[in-house]
């Protein structure tokens, strides 16, 4: 007998969090506007290419106006999922993502923890001081970088996603 959850008799408990993850980007397909979602799998794919890890986006202001919120937690939620297609990890499914608020530095900062570190309030404030130290450092070191461009007499500023 076929079993609704897993999609067929014959899929095995392996395949379940790659048929996770398959659902819901249909189902995300399915109610976002199609560019917003063009730009979120396109996000995910580079995140996929890298190998994981951190990325850096650089979007146009087009592109700026879609990545809202929304396509920012539901890039979360299916870096969660890809996450629990690896052997050991299928607990990353059920992860959830927390809205850490703002720092100094960092602003509508978000992430994506398990449940037990969701409800802990301390262990959030802790994050959100992390990222927003790490953010204060990227800054600075920003800075830094385009005052020696502008000194060298070198273009400052680009464009276009690239790996961090």
């Amino acid at each position: 007998m076929s079993d609704p959850h897993t999609g067929g008799e014959n899929e095995s408990p392996a395949e379940l969090p790659r048929l996770r993850y398959a659902l819901y980007v249909e189902a995300l397909r399915a109610r976002m506007p199609g560019p917003a979602f063009t730009l979120l799998m396109e996000a995910v794919n580079l995140y996929v290419k890298a190998g994981g890890g951190r990325v850096r986006l650089r979007m146009d202001p087009e592109d700026r106006e879609l990545f809202t919120a929304e396509v920012q937690q539901e890039l979360l939620t299916l870096l969660g999922l890809l996450g629990a297609m690896q052997p050991g990890h299928a607990d990353r499914a059920d992860h959830v993502v927390v809205r850490l608020g703002d720092g100094e530095h960092a602003k509508g900062a978000l992430s994506l923890v398990p449940p037990e570190v969701a409800a802990d309030p301390e262990r959030l404030r802790a994050m959100l001081e992390k990222i927003d130290a790490q953010q204060r450092r990227l800054d600075d070191d920003r800075r830094e970088v385009e005052e020696i461009a502008r000194v060298s007499g070198m273009p400052v500023g680009g464009s276009g996603p690239s790996q961090e």
